[in-house]
């Protein structure tokens, strides 16, 4: 594959990084959390666990023991697509690596 191709599969790759990680920051804040959490979501309020800090990676706002504001499948995504956008990167360079010394070795033989 061309570097070319490589570096826009691993844009693409952050893009989708950035957007899933806006989407669970997203889901994290609410004006009135007890209020989110009985009305909205239906579910029991713990301020024992509500009220611990909440972190930004990974993401977490707990309502209680059990349940969480922001979906399980948030966190193991952006660690799968950050992984995704270091070798796509990788490849690039590799690639680029590759064909300029196949051009060096081109011009050198002449």
């Amino acid at each position: 594959m061309k570097p070319r191709n490589w570096t826009t599969a691993a844009g693409l790759s952050l893009l989708a990084v950035t957007l899933t990680y806006g989407y669970g920051v997203s889901r994290m804040f609410s004006l009135d959390r007890r209020e989110e959490c009985t009305v909205v979501l239906h579910q029991e309020f713990d301020p024992e666990y509500a009220y611990v800090e909440e972190r930004f990676f990974p993401l977490t706002r707990k309502c209680n023991a059990s349940y969480d504001m922001v979906p399980s499948f948030v966190n193991p995504s952006i660690v799968l697509l950050l992984a995704g956008t270091l070798l796509c990167a990788g490849a690039a360079v590799a690639s680029a690596v590759r064909r300029r010394r196949a051009v060096r070795l081109r011009t050198d033989s002449r």
